[in-house]
């Protein structure tokens, strides 16, 4: 039996750019070749916390399991920043209390910079209105998300309802209702919606007015 040639042996008569590309891809590279074309730039282990530029001069974080651009980064500092910090340019609170975070987060304002605020509105006759913006805010935000809830009722309302069990199984349940009333009663819980949200846009224009008369365009909410 003929002896079995080895792979430089067989391989001798191929051209050498040729025979880097195979031994390159098999892994038989040796380490005194040169290197042709293209390298990608490869990964390298990094220390969490380590920033870098890549070639492209884009500058890089290493986070804890993954990495980001620093510009992504400072986006998240800045709204982790407005979440947690007082946003008044005269605020002195040192260290803020668990009242200051949750006022702060729905404010943007530390209880203290929130009062003192509010107490120069009632000092200018300000106050009354822009208690009544905001709760004519919430209003229309509720009724909003109300009026939402009842027409997605009223699309998915049917005599039969179908629900898919863990096992893949079907489960059908037959309602003994009247599915007519049933949906007169939605669009007619639209339509009172409809009408309530039509009032409070009114009435937020007009307040949004009377803030603007008093030169509070501050406290105007898109």
């Amino acid at each position: 039996m003929a002896k079995r040639k080895s792979f430089e042996e067989k391989n001798n008569h191929i051209h050498p750019t040729r025979k880097l590309i195979i031994d390159t891809v098999f892994g038989r590279t040796d380490d005194n070749q040169t290197t042709f074309g293209y390298e990608k730039e490869g990964e390298q282990t990094r220390e969490v916390g380590e920033t870098w530029v890549d070639t492209n001069g884009k500058e890089w974080e290493q986070k804890e399991g993954y990495k980001i651009t620093v510009s992504q980064m400072d986006e998240v500092r800045q709204y982790l920043d407005k979440l947690n910090n007082c946003q008044s340019e005269e605020c002195d609170t040192i260290k803020y209390s668990n009242a200051d975070k949750k006022v702060i987060r729905k404010t943007g304002m530390c209880v203290t910079c929130l009062r003192k605020f509010e107490q120069r509105l009632k000092d200018d006759g300000t106050y009354p209105f822009y208690e009544d913006y905001k709760i004519t805010n919430n209003q229309l935000s509720y009724v909003t998300d109300l009026k939402a809830q009842f027409e997605e009722g009223l699309r998915g309302i049917s005599q039969t309802m179908e629900f898919i069990n863990e096992d893949g199984t079907i489960q059908k349940w037959h309602y003994d209702i009247d599915i007519d009333k049933v949906k007169e009663d939605l669009q007619n819980d639209i339509n009172g919606a409809t009408k309530a949200i039509e009032a409070l846009l009114e009435r937020k224009a007009a307040l949004e007015d009377k803030l603007q008369e008093l030169n509070h365009l501050e406290l105007i909410k898109n």
